[in-house]
């Protein structure tokens, strides 16, 4: 999460915002269930998350190799995804190109890669106006329904 600090400075309380911000951004205080922590471990060894808990069990919050990542796991400690953003550059070009065909008036403001037990899937954030839309696709680049997405 990042925030914008310069507003923060402009306030004259800005010690007591910064501090609480910082807070904000640490680990959670509650315990993640051993099995979650352990199915972690075993999937990104050596690394620490920030863990969140979510409807459909736990989420890990980590950085790895100068990127951010979302790993999800059940309550039983299952992986259910992992997500992490990247550039239209390093983003399938087939589903770009799919895009493209499908929404040529829409502007595409986000590229997201979701590993699965099923697959590789990619998810695009498009807008036009006021209009933003998320679309869901395979690794051929078909448009599906995504099931992994957490309300």
């Amino acid at each position: 999460m990042l925030f914008n600090f310069s507003a923060v400075r402009r306030s004259h309380r800005y010690p007591i915002l910064i501090a609480s911000l910082a807070l904000a951004g640490c680990s959670s205080s509650y315990a993640v269930p051993s099995s979650v922590q352990q199915a972690f471990n075993l999937k990104y060894p050596g690394i620490n998350a920030r863990w969140e808990e979510k409807p459909y069990g736990y989420e890990a919050v980590f950085v790895k190799d100068g990127r951010e990542y979302e790993a999800e796991f059940s309550r039983s400690g299952q992986w259910l995804e992992t997500e992490y953003e990247v550039g239209a550059d390093q983003f399938s070009a087939i589903v770009l190109e799919r895009v493209r065909q499908q929404y040529p008036e829409y502007a595409v403001t986000k590229h997201e890669i979701e590993l699965t037990p099923n697959g590789t899937f990619y998810e695009v954030e498009i807008e036009r106006g006021n209009e933003e839309i998320e679309l869901y696709f395979d690794e051929r680049g078909n448009l599906i329904s995504n099931a992994n997405e957490d309300a």
